[in-house]
C-alpha cells in the first residue's frame, strides 16, 4: 500500500505540473492568436495604403506624360522667343551704345527694358 501511496503522489504531482503547463500553452495560444490576428489587420492596412500609392503614382504618371507632350510641342516656340529675346537684347545694347547724342535721355529707360528682357530670357532659359 505504501508503494501505492507513493506512486499515486508521483502522478497527482506529475498531473498537476501537466495542467500547469496546458494552462500557459493554453495562455500563450491565446496571446499568439491575437498577435496573429493584429498582423493581419497591420498586413490589410498596408496593402490598402500600398493600392492608394500605387493608384496614385499612376495617376502622377500620367500627368507627368501629359506635362512632358505639351512640353514637347511647345519647346521649338520657347526656343524660337528666347532666340528673339536675345537678339532684341542685343540689338538694344548696341543701339544704346552708340556715341549718338539724340538718345542720352533714353539711357536711363534703356537700363530698365534691358533688365525686363534679362528676366524674361532666364524665364525661357529655366524651362
Amino acid at each position: 500500500k505504501a508503494y501505492c501511496d507513493e506512486q499515486l503522489g508521483d502522478t497527482l504531482n506529475k498531473k498537476a505540473d501537466k495542467e500547469a503547463d496546458v494552462d500557459k500553452l493554453s495562455t500563450s495560444i491565446g496571446s499568439k492568436t491575437a498577435k496573429s490576428a493584429q498582423l493581419k489587420q497591420e498586413v490589410a492596412d498596408l496593402q490598402q495604403g500600398l493600392a492608394s500609392l500605387t493608384k496614385a503614382q499612376s495617376e502622377l504618371n500620367q500627368i507627368r506624360s501629359e506635362e512632358k507632350a505639351i512640353f514637347s510641342r511647345e519647346k521649338p516656340e520657347m526656343e524660337a522667343g528666347l532666340a528673339a529675346v536675345k537678339m532684341a537684347m542685343k540689338i538694344l545694347r548696341e543701339y544704346y551704345a552708340q556715341e549718338d547724342a539724340g538718345h542720352e535721355a533714353a539711357s536711363g529707360a534703356s537700363n530698365g527694358i534691358i533688365g525686363m528682357l534679362e528676366v524674361v530670357e532666364s524665364d525661357f532659359s529655366k524651362t
